[in-house]
């Protein structure tokens, strides 16, 4: 597939979603056994939506706005990092997160071509705080995916 910018990667993301699903199941997987975390996720925008890849078969599909997961994309930078949730002013606190027992959040954002298409995240149910390179490292995972999913273009 070749691209044509971004609008044209924002199309075809759901496509890539499904084809590199497998390895983004393994990524993750290795991402809770690495970080010893419960959750592990890759989110790939599909416009106003995130869909989340975990580590066992399946993918869940939220609006943006609701999805922790979804804060690298809506707020691009260098990585979201939260070391506890209930810290957090109360609207503020991504109530799905909450409801899950998520206490610790980080993302890292997954770059295609230069473009933010996705992140990749942790979270665990207790206060956490994570080293800078335990952060580098998801940095470099993410990375390592964005040209996973290059190679399907």
């Amino acid at each position: 597939m070749a691209t044509r910018g971004k609008k044209h990667l924002d199309e075809i993301t759901p496509q890539l979603g499904q084809l590199c699903s497998p390895c983004f199941r393994r990524v993750t997987l290795n991402c809770k056994r690495q970080f010893h975390v419960p959750i592990a996720a890759i989110g790939l925008r599909e416009g106003r939506h995130v869909r989340l890849y975990f580590s066992r078969e399946g993918h869940q599909r939220l609006l943006v706005d609701d999805a922790v997961c979804g804060l690298p994309l809506a707020v691009p930078a260098e990585q979201i990092f939260i070391e506890d949730l209930h810290q957090v002013p109360e609207e503020l606190q991504p109530h799905l997160a909450i409801a899950l027992g998520v206490r610790s959040y980080i993302g890292v954002p997954i770059f295609l071509r230069q473009h933010l298409v996705g992140s990749l995240s942790l979270a665990d149910n207790h206060p956490r705080s994570f080293s800078t390179r335990e952060i580098q490292r998801l940095k470099d995972l993410a990375h390592w995916t964005g040209h996973l999913m290059e190679l399907h273009l």
